[in-house]
C-alpha cells in the first residue's frame, strides 16, 4: 500500500480515498473507475437542470458523490449550487475534468507499480 499526505491542489483526496477503501488500491481504482464512468451523466444532468428542483436534486447527487470520493473543491461547488438552486456550469464541468484527469494519473500510476 502506497500512501500520501493530501495535497491541497489536488482535486482528490487521496489519503482520505486510501481511508474510505481501507488501504486496498484496487478498490481505490474501482472507486475511481466507477466516479469516472459517472463523469459525463453528471455535465449532462447539471447542463439539463433547469428548474429549481432538478438543480437541488442533481447538485445533491454530485455532492454526495464528490465527497465520498474526497473530491472537496467538487462537493463546495454542488453544495453552492444545491443552496442557491444555480448552477454556475463551467465551473463544474471544468472541476469535473481536473478531477478525471488526475483520477487517470493515479489509475496510470499505479499500474506501473503493479
Amino acid at each position: 500500500m502506497t500512501s500520501r499526505i493530501a495535497n491541497p491542489e489536488d482535486p482528490v483526496d487521496l489519503e482520505f480515498l486510501a481511508h474510505q477503501t481501507m488501504g486496498d488500491e484496487n478498490l481505490r481504482d474501482e472507486v475511481l473507475d466507477l466516479f469516472l464512468s459517472q463523469i459525463p451523466i453528471y455535465k449532462k444532468m447539471a447542463m439539463e437542470a433547469l428548474d429549481s428542483i432538478e438543480i437541488k436534486r442533481v447538485a445533491h447527487m454530485i455532492k454526495g458523490a464528490a465527497k465520498g470520493i474526497g473530491a472537496t473543491k467538487l462537493s463546495e461547488l454542488a453544495a453552492a449550487a444545491e443552496r442557491s438552486a444555480k448552477f454556475k456550469n463551467w465551473e463544474l464541468a471544468a472541476e469535473l475534468d481536473r478531477i478525471a484527469v488526475f483520477a487517470n494519473e493515479v489509475r496510470c500510476k499505479s499500474s506501473r507499480l503493479a
